[in-house]
């Protein structure tokens, strides 16, 4: 697959199949997060890779209580749209029953200053992306969600205690369904 076709192809899916992901192409798509860049090479990120069904069943448990918080910001956000809010809630209970769910912390607790805290938001988000369009290269759907974050105490605690920051979630699957690209902004950027 060509990258071009990757970027531009890749979608975010909410719902999967039951077929599993082998566990050379998982290793894969973990790999390629580890070889993202990062500044000055401090690789921030630390991976949870749920891929039981205890720890994905923990992680449900959990998630189910992010849905106060984001239910507000859907309804801000999507308020003449219920069905967008309901298929969005569902999708954060169930993870659209996932074979896989990553989380993505930052490695330590604290960086220095707001480079610091910077560099380390953007490394983990470069890994993220190598990890989902590794992904769709292999077939493989996904989602990047930041839903978790209502919810980020509880997850720390509970999957990664000592580290850093929740930065987001990833699930992992194959779909049946291939959503539409949605519709391009425009005004997003200049050439000067």
């Amino acid at each position: 697959m060509e990258l071009k076709e990757a970027v531009y192809g890749r979608r975010s899916v909410r719902k999967y199949n039951d077929k599993q992901i082998s566990d050379t192409d998982l290793q894969e798509i973990i790999d390629a997060g580890l070889h993202a860049p990062s500044a000055v090479n401090l690789q921030h990120w630390y991976f949870v890779v749920c891929k039981s069904e205890d720890a994905k069943s923990r992680l449900s448990k959990i998630m189910g209580g992010s849905i106060f918080g984001l239910k507000k910001v859907l309804n801000n956000r999507f308020g003449n749209h219920p069905e967008v809010i309901e298929e969005t809630v569902n999708f954060v209970k169930s993870m659209g029953n996932a074979n896989v769910i990553i989380l993505t912390f930052l490695q330590k607790e604290e960086y220095d200053g707001h480079e610091g805290i910077m560099g380390a938001i953007e490394s983990s988000a470069a890994a993220m992306e190598n990890m989902v369009l590794t992904a769709y290269s292999k077939g493989i759907s996904s989602c990047w969600l930041t839903a978790p974050i209502h919810v980020e105490d509880e997850l720390r605690k509970e999957f990664a205690p000592g580290k850093g920051r929740l930065m987001a979630a990833i699930t992992l699957g194959y779909s049946d369904s291939k959503p539409k690209m949605p519709k391009r902004k425009d005004g997003r950027y200049i050439i000067i």
